[in-house]
């Protein structure tokens, strides 16, 4: 099974990443939208594991976040991977208001480094991805509107649990289901 672990966006900050994502899908670029249902915040992508791997991963996540307070995290900022001027990845950034947003990824890597995963090589540049470009030739007026919204505000939720979810590739786009939920400490 495909599987990441993320933590989920409420529905207030996601009308206001929508509201984002269809102001840059107006620049006629060819990408790959991400539907607001599908917003997420990425702590580890962990790609094809087993069943028997989700459930180590599930005792691992659930004894590690148990003990790690909820955060407040607030959503800011816009750019592209690699750059706004050859965007790959279109993505809204998010920030740590209070608790340990790079603790509480730092676990998710452990617990798929405890399973047997090799170790993320890139850095953790916390993000939800709005769309990926299909055809870098084909991005029409992106790069003036990420850079008019480098100060977005998508406001601030407090995040108090982690899931794990599975995701499945369809041609109509991905299907994500969540599978385990960890409660973060109050």
């Amino acid at each position: 099974m495909r599987a990441f672990v993320a933590i989920e966006i409420p529905a207030e900050v996601r009308e206001a990443l929508t509201a984002l994502r269809d102001q840059w899908r107006q620049s006629g670029a060819r990408a790959s939208w991400v539907r607001p249902e599908n917003m997420h915040l990425t702590l580890r992508f962990l790609g094809e594991i087993s069943w028997e791997q989700i459930e180590q991963m599930a005792v691992r996540l659930a004894a590690a976040y148990a003990a790690m307070p909820a955060l407040m995290l607030a959503v800011r900022g816009a750019g592209a991977f690699p750059n706004r001027r050859k965007p790959g990845v279109l993505w809204v950034g998010v920030q740590a208001l209070s608790g340990d947003l790079a603790a509480v990824q730092q676990c998710a890597e452990e617990a798929a480094h405890g399973i047997g995963l090799p170790p993320e090589t890139k850095a953790f540049h916390p993000h939800i991805t709005l769309a990926r470009i299909r055809d870098a030739r084909q991005i029409g007026a992106l790069p003036e509107l990420i850079a008019a919204a480098e100060h977005f505000d998508g406001g601030a939720f407090s995040a108090g649990a982690v899931s794990l979810f599975e995701s499945e590739l369809r041609p109509g786009g991905p299907i994500y289901r969540r599978r385990r939920e960890f409660h973060l400490s109050c």
